[in-house]
């Protein structure tokens, strides 16, 4: 890249910062605002209740689709269009699938998820003991299913690798 390259890419950026909406963008009146916020609070009760609920966690999640729709119902700033309007609503029900969001889930994926959880610990038991290379591996597992409530197939392949590797290595000793 030349010098000029450089020089041209740096003016560019500091033309941009602070400019990201488009030039032509015309903000609405607040008499405007004020309409869509009272025709919103009609229309999108229980999904601007819900938001407010869930706002903690959906921050936590980086969830930024939701919060920005959850702006715009509060705020009035834009219209809300009916495909806007059904993404919202497909949001919010995806979310209710979901056990971060909803507790009776949680519960349910935390019972199914005991076991596993139990045999993450034996394994990282084990690992310490053998002072083994995947320990952190087995706690990057243990934390991965219990902020996601899964675990994945190739995470218990290689989990059971380890349990292999280390429980074989306990009987070396004696021979």
């Amino acid at each position: 890249m030349t010098e000029g390259d450089k020089r041209w890419i740096q003016n560019w950026q500091s033309q941009q910062i602070g400019n990201n909406m488009n030039r032509f963008y015309k903000k609405p009146k607040p008499e405007t605002m004020k309409k869509n916020r009272e025709t919103y609070a009609e229309l999108y009760k229980e999904e601007i209740k819900w938001l407010k609920e869930n706002l903690q966690t959906l921050t936590e999640m980086k969830n930024n689709f939701m919060i920005d729709m959850y702006t715009v119902l509060i705020t009035g700033g834009r219209k809300i269009t009916p495909k806007m309007g059904d993404a919202i609503k497909n949001g919010i029900s995806r979310c209710n699938n979901n056990p971060k969001f909803n507790p009776v889930l949680q519960i349910e994926a935390e019972a199914k998820l005991k076991p596993i959880l139990e045999k993450i610990a034996m394994v990282e038991k084990l690992a310490e003991s053998k002072n083994d290379k995947a320990l952190g591996f087995i706690q990057n597992v243990r934390e991965y299913v219990t902020n996601n409530y899964r675990v994945t197939k190739k995470q218990m392949t290689a989990l059971n690798k380890v349990y292999k590797r280390c429980s074989e290595d306990l009987f070396k000793g004696d021979e």
